[in-house]
């Protein structure tokens, strides 16, 4: 399959590195039950912060009928330190307070004199199941390192998972085959279309179609009335 171009719209912006296939799975294994609009803004925070979703370093998870929450892993934190070249290095760790665990963090740049600092407590966090009753430490270190990397490289709309009550993340399902479109998506490529798109195409075609065919599909009516 063909890598598809970047296609814009109200929503947002599908990167042009992912074909048919790779968008229908980044949505089955990264975004189910999202709205499109929700879906294109993941995307665009993937490609803002230049974030791989089938590395697992974002995705998105729907709650009832709230929006959707977008997260990014510690290490899609880190991935984004690395790459700005100005990282240099962080320690953390726990230590008591009381009857309290505390994690903290500091997050080293090299254009800065002075660290990042940050602390957070795991009674603010622990849900009390799953790994935070068997790996509390590991875990308020994480919530720690997330808080503190966001800071020291202005990292905005994205959060790590350990911060929220998400219950047990979802595994991703994988499919064989791409679906067939919706009435919200591209009939060739399988991009959502936004309302706005649809709306304004639909006075010269029935078809659903995202701005990249559209035009595609004018140019070469434009081209048959020509020849007539």
């Amino acid at each position: 399959m063909s890598d598809l171009p970047a296609t814009t719209g109200a929503g947002g912006i599908v990167p042009a590195q992912y074909n048919q296939q790779q968008i229908q799975l980044i949505r089955d294994m990264c975004a189910r039950d999202c709205t499109d609009n929700e879906f294109l803004l993941l995307m665009q925070l993937a490609k803002t912060y230049q974030l791989d979703p089938f590395a697992k370093q974002i995705w998105a998870i729907k709650y009832g009928n709230n929006p959707a929450a977008i997260f990014c892993g510690r290490d899609g934190f880190l991935a984004i330190a690395h790459r700005s070249g100005k990282f240099d290095g962080m320690e953390s760790g726990t230590r008591k307070d009381g009857d309290d665990l505390v994690g903290w963090c500091k997050v080293y740049r090299k254009d800065m004199s002075r660290p990042f600092e940050v602390e957070v407590s795991l009674s603010e966090y622990s849900t009390g199941k799953n790994l935070w009753q068997t790996k509390p430490k590991t875990m308020i270190v994480k919530v720690a390192e997330s808080h503190a990397l966001r800071r020291a490289f202005g990292i905005s709309g994205l959060y790590a998972p350990e911060e929220i009550d998400t219950g047990d993340r979802p595994e991703p399902r994988y499919v064989s085959e791409v679906p067939p479109a919706t009435l919200t998506t591209c009939e060739v490529c399988g991009v959502p279309v936004p309302e706005e798109i649809r709306e304004k195409t639909k006075e010269h075609t029935p078809r659903v179609l995202c701005i990249e065919h559209f035009s595609a599909w004018w140019t070469a009516k434009q081209g048959q009335r020509g020849s007539e």
